[in-house]
């Protein structure tokens, strides 16, 4: 970390976060043009290259040539500075991946969870981080930081999760001190929803914009929201449990107090349930339903299709209405299915007169552990470069891929 004693007052540590912001988003920099860029004296960025060489985040990349005067030194960010893990805890499976400084994502993996509850949610989470960090030859210590996505919300002053009902035995426990015992570093913890439209904003199908909303269509049903680029939260964090608005049941009826109204209709088992009602197969997952509907043959399905893409208009109109975001991104088990978006586009215009634009994630199933690591990537570049009195998140470079 850049130093913050009384040798490295704010205003260079403001140069530190400044030039860091350069080599991050505009790669390979000659020192020349790194004070053109920021307005930096020579002095300064000789001062600010010297302390970041020191302390392991910059290296020599090579010199300019083939131009006029004398060749330039060019610096870029050391990937092997520090790595950042991100991992997504969700009711059916365990998702997690490793990457650098400068956001390549060096390894991933995944494994189900659907036989895990409580605590041994948690352990398996932290063995799978061991694996992948150990098979990546990375040094443990060398592991900055975690950002784990979940269902629910992590309440502030206790570390439990609340409004999370697909998450069994974690409510009563402080998830973010196992998780971080667990995975041996400082944790942040996010909704896993508003991790998805971060990681749609950042490599996704929002790159550049700042009003958006995703809807998560799934095991629960969610909405993350980004307004001028910055998150909604609520006053609790609890913004976005739109799985409780009252649409497709009776929001008084114990599953909709529970779950959600909205939750109950159109979430996973509310799709075999309503299908089972019409007469169809038990055996039959909601994804296997949504795909005998685009058969056309299986009446059942149709009707369950139709219903629950109707309702989930409905619940598409709402959040326009409230948020009028210039793009509603939907993802989620059930959302990412084939012909699922198509068919909330066609009932759009039964329930609003208002243009609703609407797309299917781009990143799918891996939309919440994308939003992960960029935030892990941003709470690391905070802690290491900006300063300790005046914290500004650097911008996540956009160029990292994995």
């Amino acid at each position: 970390m850049i130093p913050d004693d009384t040798a490295t007052p704010v205003l260079r540590q403001i140069s530190v976060r400044a030039v860091m912001d350069v080599l991050l988003n505009s790669g390979a920099t000659s020192r020349a043009a790194l004070a053109k860029i920021t307005g930096l004296s020579k002095q300064t960025m000789s001062e600010v290259i010297r302390v970041l060489e020191s302390g392991g985040f910059v290296r020599v990349k090579g010199v300019t040539s083939g131009t006029v005067g004398r060749a330039a030194v060019i610096y870029e960010v050391d990937p092997s500075a520090g790595y950042v893990i991100g991992a997504e805890l969700g009711a059916t499976s365990l998702r997690l991946s490793l990457a650098n400084i400068v956001g390549d994502v060096l390894a991933s993996v995944e494994a189900p969870s659907d036989e895990l509850s409580g605590t041994a949610l948690v352990s398996a989470l932290g063995k799978l981080a061991s694996e992948l960090i150990a098979g990546a030859g990375i040094e443990r210590q060398k592991v900055l930081v975690a950002a784990v996505a979940m269902p629910g919300v992590v309440e502030p002053e206790s570390g439990r999760l609340s409004l999370s009902p697909n998450l069994e035995g974690l409510g009563d426990v402080d998830v973010r001190t196992l998780l971080s015992a667990e995975l041996g570093c400082p944790v942040v913890i996010e909704n896993d929803i508003n991790a998805a439209v971060i990681g749609e904003s950042w490599t996704g199908c929002a790159v550049g914009v700042d009003e958006v909303a995703f809807v998560s269509l799934g095991t629960g049903i969610g909405l993350g929201a980004l307004t001028g680029g910055r998150l909604i939260r609520g006053a609790s964090g609890a913004a976005g449990e739109i799985g409780f608005l009252p649409i497709g049941n009776d929001p008084v009826a114990p599953d909709s107090l529970k779950r959600g109204a909205l939750e109950s209709a159109i979430g996973r088992r509310g799709i075999r349930e309503r299908y089972r009602a019409l007469g169809g197969a038990s055996t039959l997952s909601s994804s296997d339903i949504f795909a005998a509907a685009q058969q056309g043959e299986d009446a059942a399905a149709v009707a369950v299709a139709r219903d629950a893409a109707h309702t989930a208009a409905l619940a598409m109109m709402a959040v326009h209405a409230l948020l009028e975001p210039k793009k509603i991104v939907v993802g989620g088990i059930v959302g990412c299915l084939p012909g699922v978006v198509e068919r909330i586009r066609d009932e759009l215009p039964r329930v609003s007169h208002r243009p609703i634009a609407v797309e299917v994630s781009v990143l799918g199933a891996r939309a919440a552990l994308t939003g992960a690591v960029a935030i892990a990537l941003n709470q690391a570049h905070n802690l290491l470069f900006s300063p300790a009195d005046l914290p500004m998140p650097l911008r996540l470079p956009t160029g990292a891929h994995g």
